[in-house]
């Protein structure tokens, strides 16, 4: 089917760099192969624009590898609270609900925004939650006061990452699979690497104390200072790695498009066959982003069902062993 020029779906498609055709696309509802451009072979991307890729989608799965990681420190400040045995189930559920009623908004008016500006907003937020986290073990309030401003943190990351983790997926698919491989192995990484920092702390937190010492939350609060200032200065750094990425050349070339203002529909005061053309217009591209929708998440099929057993295991075991382990 034919796209309008100035349609949203126009946008993303990425750019050819030579005349074959790519393996890696997929043919959506037994569709013949077109004359639509293929993806970027990796061996002509800069190396350095994977390696970004790497450290922009570890900054994305950061926010939830925070939460999780660092369940040990807020329990402790939970310490004699009603709230301290349910806090966890009340922690995973904020951030998923916050995380899945985002992400379908986000995903909705991505074709509308510019993505360097989102993402660079979206790192902004989290560095200044993270920054939040880090200042709160320095300070002891009530436990109530405590797991409002928890929750209430853990909700907001979970929303920034989902605008971020949108407007990333839009354009490392610009530049292919490779691109797309390395955003991936980057939240990889961070899962294993955040988990590593909180062990550490916490094992370097009691070094000379005897083996009969109960905790009083010191540890817990000192590790978690160290892993929520490491958080802070990994999306600072990420927010430098995205700043250098838009102004390369290539990616000048490849997600241009994406960068220029969307065209929007008007619908002011104009005679009645003006504005039945633009409501006409409007409700075709409603039509069509949706189909578009439903078309990749039925193509996608097997790999959303693998990607939720993921979540489920997680949330089914990360918040047991890892606080059994510190």
């Amino acid at each position: 089917m034919p796209v309008s020029p100035d349609s949203p779906q126009a946008l993303y498609h990425s750019v050819p760099q030579l005349p074959e055709a790519s393996s890696s696309e997929i043919a959506l509802g037994g569709e013949e192969e077109s004359d639509e451009p293929h993806d970027i072979p990796s061996a002509l991307i800069d190396p350095k624009v994977k390696w970004i890729h790497f450290i922009l989608g570890a900054a994305v799965l950061l926010p939830w590898n925070v939460v999780i990681t660092a369940m040990p420190y807020f329990l402790s400040r939970l310490q004699g609270s009603p709230l301290k045995t349910t806090f966890g189930s009340y922690m995973t559920t904020t951030f998923t609900l916050s995380n899945f009623i985002f992400l379908a908004h986000a995903t909705v008016t991505s074709k509308h925004t510019r993505p360097s500006g989102r993402t660079r907003s979206m790192i902004l937020w989290l560095t200044v939650l993270n920054a939040l986290l880090t200042i709160s073990t320095f300070f002891v309030p009530t436990p109530g006061l405590f797991a409002i401003f928890v929750l209430f943190n853990g909700a907001a990351q979970s929303a920034a990452g989902a605008y971020f983790q949108t407007s990333l997926i839009a354009v490392a698919s610009l530049f292919g699979p490779s691109a797309v491989q390395a955003m991936m192995s980057g939240q990889a990484a961070v899962a294993v690497a955040v988990s590593g920092v909180q062990v550490i702390s916490s094992a370097t937190s009691v070094i000379g104390k005897p083996s009969s010492f109960v905790g009083d939350g010191s540890a817990e609060e000192k590790a978690a200072f160290f892993f929520f200032l490491l958080s802070t200065v990994f999306l600072v750094l990420s927010y430098l790695a995205h700043e250098h990425l838009i102004r390369m050349p290539l990616y000048v070339h490849v997600a241009g498009a994406l960068e220029q203002e969307t065209a929007k529909i008007s619908l002011r005061r104009g005679s009645d066959d003006e504005q039945h053309r633009s409501l006409s217009r409007a409700r075709s591209e409603v039509i069509e982003e949706t189909t578009n929708v439903l078309r990749i998440a039925k193509a996608n099929v097997q790999y959303e069902i693998a990607v939720a057993c993921v979540f489920m295991i997680t949330l089914t075991n990360k918040p047991r062993y890892t606080p059994a382990i510190i």
